[in-house]
């Protein structure tokens, strides 16, 4: 279901008008009607505004839209490239953002965009320092320190682009909202941080997610492996319709649980079982669980 769908499907559980939504949010109801017969999305703060009226998240708003960062929506935004001649391991030090995207280029250009809709000195605010080695780049993203880490948390958004031919191991660390990696081939990427919520979407590759926060985590259309290396966690993973998978549980005191809370473990397959499983989901640590929910429940 895409945004203007969405919209009007809420709209009419709510029994509103557009007119009296028009009034809720104070947008004209010609932005209304716009929006919802799919001639275009709102800004973000109208967004954030449909997000808090109706008690949905932006990533449950725009499931079929392209991140607002990836429509340059954002007032202010910061740019950094630097060409790339080789895959290296890079170290993405990105410190505290709402939300980061990893996803790939066709450049030769690794891309990084510090973005927001109301850190209006992101530019001066938020500085991106790269150092390279032969077969190492460091990426780093330092707050000044008039920038509080309540507002970058709540109003920063990071997008690294990395060429799709020069994709190799990257390590990544920071504190987010959202972590999403999209639309990209890989090696592996080792998360160490404290994230909300991590999407995984057409991806190819090894991610572990080192951490003892509760993760919820949401996977479609991966190929490869996820570990989750948890100590005193837990958390959810979400399989899209049509993603098969086996689940390992490689920890102590650690086990997978389903909808209702019963102890899986092993095999679970969508569709025709004589497929091939695509993706194997490791629990390792300590005295850690993860709840396995699908789309078809």
């Amino acid at each position: 279901m895409n945004f203007a769908e969405k919209l009007k499907t809420l709209r009419k559980e709510k029994n509103i008008s557009q007119e009296q939504l028009a009034e809720k949010i104070h947008v004209s109801r010609q932005a209304i009607t716009k929006w919802e017969s799919g001639n275009g999305i709102p800004d973000i703060e109208n967004i954030l505004a449909i997000s808090s009226l109706f008690n949905e998240s932006l990533d449950s708003l725009l499931s079929e839209e392209k991140s607002l960062i990836s429509k340059h929506e954002f007032l202010y935004e910061s740019r950094t490239e630097y060409d790339l001649d080789s895959p290296k391991k890079i170290d993405l030090k990105l410190g505290t953002a709402h939300e980061v995207i990893i996803e790939k280029t066709n450049d030769e250009k690794i891309q990084v965009i510090a973005a927001s809709n109301k850190l209006s000195y992101v530019c001066q605010q938020v500085k991106v320092k790269i150092e390279e080695e032969k077969r190492r780049m460091d990426v780093i993203v330092k707050h000044s320190t008039d920038l509080s880490e309540i507002a970058s948390l709540e109003n920063l958004f990071i997008l690294v682009r990395i060429p799709v031919k020069f994709v190799a191991d990257m390590e990544l660390s920071g504190e987010f909202e959202n972590l999403k990696i999209r639309d990209i081939i890989f090696d592996d990427v080792e998360y160490d941080g404290k994230a909300k919520n991590v999407f995984i979407t057409n991806a190819t590759g090894h991610v572990e997610l080192n951490t003892s926060s509760n993760l919820n985590v949401e996977v479609n259309s991966v190929h490869g492996k996820i570990d989750f290396n948890h100590f005193h966690a837990v958390s959810k993973i979400k399989f899209a319709e049509g993603q098969n998978y086996y689940l390992k549980n490689a920890g102590r005191f650690t086990r997978f649980v389903d909808a209702n809370s019963t102890i899986i473990a092993g095999k679970r397959e969508k569709n025709n079982p004589s497929e091939p499983v695509d993706l194997i989901v490791e629990l390792n640590g300590w005295k850690a669980e993860v709840q396995v929910l699908t789309s078809d429940k």
